[in-house]
């Protein structure tokens, strides 16, 4: 496994990630190419981590960024990949360089993704790797989330 840390995303580099967000993120946050890099650019002091395997394949996607006085991230491990770890040691790096994280996250398991498979509430996986959850919700009318953090 590579992993490769950047501030700026290459364009081609920049369509992959908008399709495993796509792809992998519920149906409801789904975004177009415009969308997308407004999203990216309303961001702050933003950092990404691309994980490739040994053939350039992509694997994974985190991004971290300030908002509201605190570091946040995502992240995204393509689904053929979970259950490798991956995801746990882009976790470990980010603990290494942040004294405190945090990030809004989908705590049920009522919705789908664009393929309609459902969507897995990550919640378990954050417990499990020392954030804990926030008494703080994030709920619109296309999400409901939660707050986890660690610090």
């Amino acid at each position: 496994m590579v992993f490769e840390k950047t501030e700026k995303l290459s364009p081609s580099l920049q369509l992959k990630l908008l399709h495993v967000w796509n792809s992998e993120y519920p149906e409801v946050l789904k975004h177009n190419s415009n969308s997308f890099e407004q999203y990216l650019k309303s961001l702050v002091n933003l950092q990404h981590t691309v994980v490739t395997d040994d053939d350039h394949n992509f694997c994974a996607w985190y991004f971290e960024f300030d908002r509201n006085d605190e570091r946040q991230f995502g992240i995204i491990v393509h689904h053929n990949q979970q259950n490798k770890g991956i995801g746990k040691a882009l976790l470990q790096n980010a603990k290494l360089t942040n004294r405190k994280l945090s990030a809004w996250v989908v705590d049920t398991n009522d919705y789908y993704k664009s393929d309609g498979s459902a969507y897995i509430s990550p919640i378990s996986f954050y417990l499990k790797n020392g954030f804990s959850v926030e008494p703080t919700r994030w709920d619109s009318d296309k999400i409901k989330t939660v707050k986890i953090a660690w610090h």
